[in-house]
């Protein structure tokens, strides 16, 4: 029987107290990129309440994840031991979505979702003969750099197509990966990491843009969660 402690941290109708745990110090890490994590921030990553923010928080603070902060507006920091369950977390997430992908075949709209359930139940020995299998690739197919070993996987985020001015090019470096809908829409049209692009027009809705011979015109919610290299 689960404590009531550990009630607390299991956010969500599917998760243990051991995912809720890993979820939360994964999306503390993966919000870090942006600047201090802010509870409400956290809360409408994860789509929690607040109050399990709150809950959490201590938990996380108790089992030496969290450093302890003297003021509950003081931004969230990970300690030592979390900034490694995190790293090892999104290790497992990203090997898991290139396996899926590459060896598997399954659409990258579906990989992110997938590798969110599966990287809970492998170890990190089972997630590293995984890269070893595949050539310890250094991209996912999203393309977000697979961290080995501590190493931080954390990198100021790239500029999005939406800033791209109209008659520039770029190359397409990773896509953001939380909305299906969006992945798959950009897959069709072949805007993958890799990919060079030049913005044609811009109108309010959609930005249109040159991929070899073809126009293609993209939402802007779509455009973006596209990451881009001048």
């Amino acid at each position: 029987m689960v404590n009531s402690r550990n009630k607390l941290l299991a956010v969500g109708s599917d998760r243990s107290p051991a995912r809720a745990r890993e979820d939360y110090v994964k999306a503390i890490y993966q919000l870090g990129t942006l600047g201090p994590v802010r509870a409400a921030a956290l809360a409408r990553y994860l789509n929690v309440s607040r109050v399990s923010v709150s809950k959490a928080k201590r938990l996380l603070e108790q089992q030496g994840l969290l450093e302890r902060e003297c003021s509950a507006s003081q931004p969230l920091r990970l300690s030592a031991r979390g900034e490694k369950l995190a790293v090892a977390m999104v290790r497992r997430h990203r090997v898991l979505e290139t396996f899926l992908h590459c060896a598997l075949g399954i659409p990258l709209e579906r990989v992110h979702p997938e590798a969110e359930r599966i990287e809970h139940v492998i170890s990190d020995d089972l997630a590293m003969r995984i890269a070893v299998l595949l050539g310890r690739p250094q991209r996912d197919p999203h393309g977000h750099p697979i961290p080995y070993g501590d190493a931080d996987a954390r990198s100021m985020p790239l500029p999005t197509l939406v800033s791209l001015p109209v008659g520039q090019s770029g190359r397409v470096v990773s896509l953001d990966d939380r909305d299906e809908n969006a992945v798959a829409a950009l897959a069709a049209d072949g805007l993958l990491p890799g990919s060079s692009l030049r913005v044609e027009r811009c109108e309010r809705a959609r930005i249109f843009v040159r991929r070899g011979k073809r126009v293609i015109g993209i939402l802007r919610s779509h455009a973006a969660m596209v990451r881009i290299a001048r």
